[in-house]
């Protein structure tokens, strides 16, 4: 359930896989009025992928320029039961273990509203670029709560919506009623460069991807998502290749680089010993 998605912004605005295919949702015929989050990501309409639910998001700031200053994220919330002729307000509270502090680090809007007509909705979050985020990585919890229009009864859902008519997808549940974010501005490996980076790239260093950046243009972002297109994969080899042979040849001429504790030689992965 800690597993999580790690998203990186653009622009200044958070870039979220849009959710265009058809998504698993819960009763909404003569069911008691309940919320919940509905975060969902990757989907992908061309596989038929309905995505999978989140209960946790991890945003940076760090590949995005210094004139960026803030950014703007909806995270959707949905209901059971019908949709109403009249606007309803819900009830969200941000839990005290969050290190994040309002007014400061974010703003979240003055009340919460499902809109009338809409079964979903979204909470509008907007985290602001601190100078803390270049050494520390705050967090922000919402909890969900009863109020006159809503309960909060539903507490976990299967992270697939396939799990229901699919029964080999994974049985790992996400929580329905909290939601964590957590905000930085510190380059990061992230989830996924221990799957599909580090056997070319090597261990992960801030000093070493902004080496790759400045001497073959590797964008920042480039690891921030898997590689599944034959493409991406001879990116990553050529990446790896060209700044391999840069350190040898660096090393060669007498001018080895060192990573960040000036002491331990830069090297790339296994794949380019």
């Amino acid at each position: 359930m800690n597993r999580s998605l790690y998203t990186f912004l653009a622009g200044g605005m958070l870039l979220i896989v849009g959710a265009s295919c058809k998504k698993e949702s819960l009763l909404t015929y003569k069911s008691d009025n309940n919320i919940y989050f509905n975060f969902i990501e990757g989907t992908n309409p061309a596989t038929n992928d309905l995505g999978r639910h989140q209960d946790t998001l991890d945003i940076t700031f760090s590949f995005n320029d210094a004139s960026v200053t803030d950014t703007i994220i909806n995270i959707p919330v949905a209901v059971t039961g019908e949709a109403s002729a009249e606007n309803r307000n819900f009830n969200l509270m941000v839990d005290p273990a969050s290190t994040a502090k309002a007014g400061t680090n974010y703003e979240l809007p003055s009340s919460f509203v499902v809109r009338a007509g809409l079964t979903q909705d979204t909470v509008r979050i907007r985290f602001k670029r601190t100078p803390e985020l270049k050494t520390t990585v705050l967090s922000l919890l919402l909890n969900l709560a009863d109020n006159d229009q809503f309960k909060a009864n539903l507490l976990y859902r299967n992270r697939s919506p396939q799990s229901q008519t699919t029964p080999i997808y994974s049985t790992d549940t996400v929580r329905m009623k909290t939601f964590k974010i957590t905000v930085g501005d510190m380059l990061a490996a992230g989830p996924y460069w221990p799957s599909y980076y580090e056997y070319s790239f090597g261990t992960f260093s801030e000093k070493k991807v902004r080496l790759m950046n400045q001497i073959v243009g590797m964008p920042l972002s480039f690891w921030s998502k898997p590689t599944t297109t034959a493409q991406e994969r001879s990116d990553v080899a050529y990446y790896g290749s060209f700044v391999a042979r840069y350190l040898s040849d660096q090393a060669y001429a007498g001018n080895t680089i060192f990573e960040a504790d000036g002491i331990t030689p830069m090297k790339m992965g296994n794949r380019f010993p």
